[in-house]
């Protein structure tokens, strides 16, 4: 372990502070983002540091967090997302589902639709599922999605949509903007391929689809605006295995987002699985992550670890430990940045204290909008003192 103490830019220290609130305790518990040597993190605090600096620039900084539950919400990222654009910048809201999906939620937008269903991958593993994991695909030969951005309606909007055709036709995707103009677009006439069509437009954006129609992912980002954006490309219950159930080139339409930073939040539902395979989590994260570093070669990897957690009043997750361990010795063998969410909570047990304060749910697992807000106000001031000294 010595060998790696070079590349600790920052020192954890933990120090839990009874009868105060979190946000009091904060003062004297430092959690910390460590980089274990990651090739690009100069190049991502500059840029950074230029984009504060420098309003004048067309610069535009993408953040993409991978994740389970605690992303899916858009709570910890919709707060990250509003205080990052707060400093450097709103350039958009970044990827989102095709149509709403029950049980999330985006901070940034919402939909209204009719005549469609949604496949996800988290529960099918025989479709050739777009990054996400999400397919909205249509019953009817009428189905329309509105997709409705929360404030800067008035402004215009780089729109990127994944869909495939099942059949080569020139009418079962149309596009309008928000006076009801038809869109013009290009695309392939290949059917049963994924493929990204990029379009300028006011918002709201109506697509309308026929049977013969499948949808992925959205990007929507603010035309030629500087700024941050912050994606959450995230499932409820997932383990990061799920990305071994998206199709095999799903990886191409995240070279597409131009990344410079990915985040991969899991962890949290292989820590109740009895079972884990230890070999099989370590590769696998050790797959993904290569595979993310090939598709982006200059972006920053962070590796997030779940936050405390706990099984019951007096238990950890059975595989807790084992998951955060791994997680940690992968960050320093695949040279990533790293940080500990349970120390940014205040260490073991925190969540009981958490829940007390109304910041986390009774199930000692979820944290309430004022606790993931917390997490994000955590995160945001530890990654902007990274930035500070390190660019």
């Amino acid at each position: 372990m010595i060998k790696f103490l070079k590349y600790i830019t920052a020192v954890i220290v933990i120090t839990i502070t009874v009868g105060c609130s979190v946000a009091e305790s904060k003062t004297s518990t430092a959690s910390a983002i460590i980089d274990f040597g990651d090739p690009n993190t100069k190049q991502f605090t500059r840029s950074l540091k230029l984009l504060a600096n420098n309003k004048k620039t067309n610069k535009v900084i993408n953040i993409t967090q991978f994740g389970d539950s605690h992303s899916a919400a858009d709570f910890f990222t919709g707060e990250f997302r509003t205080l990052m654009q707060k400093k450097y910048g709103n350039a958009g809201v970044g990827w989102i589902t095709p149509i709403e999906i029950k049980g999330q939620n985006h901070a940034a937008v919402t939909w209204k639709f009719n005549h469609w269903d949604v496949l996800s991958s988290r529960k099918l593993s025989n479709l050739d599922f777009p990054m996400g994991g999400f397919i909205a695909k249509p019953n009817k030969d009428s189905a329309a999605i509105q997709i409705i951005p929360i404030g800067l309606k008035d402004k215009t909007w780089q729109v990127k949509l994944t869909f495939k055709m099942l059949k080569s036709s020139s009418n079962i995707l149309t596009l309008y903007d928000a006076n009801n103009n038809k869109l013009d677009f290009s695309y392939m006439p290949k059917s049963n391929i994924w493929q990204t069509t990029t379009v300028v437009s006011k918002l709201p954006l109506i697509i309308k689809g026929q049977r013969s129609i499948e949808l992925g992912g959205v990007w929507l980002t603010r035309y030629q605006q500087p700024g941050v954006i912050v994606s959450s490309i995230a499932t409820n219950g997932a383990k990061q295995t799920i990305l071994q159930k998206w199709g095999q080139d799903w990886y191409k339409e995240l070279s597409v987002s131009k990344s410079d930073l990915v985040i991969l939040q899991y962890g949290t539902n292989e820590s109740f699985d009895k079972s884990l395979n230890a070999d099989q989590y370590r590769n696998n994260l050790i797959n993904n992550i290569r595979l993310i570093r090939k598709t982006l070669p200059n972006a920053a990897i962070l590796l997030m670890t779940p936050p405390d957690t706990m099984l019951n009043e007096t238990d950890m997750p059975p595989s807790f430990a084992k998951v955060m361990e791994i997680q940690k010795q992968v960050a320093k063998s695949e040279k990533t940045l790293f940080w500990d969410w349970q120390v940014a909570m205040g260490g073991k047990y925190s969540i009981k204290q958490w829940r007390q304060q109304k910041l986390a749910r009774p199930d000692l697992v979820h944290q309430t909008l004022k606790g993931y807000k917390e997490s994000a106000r955590i995160f945001y001031t530890d990654l902007n003192e990274f930035v500070r000294k390190n660019s």
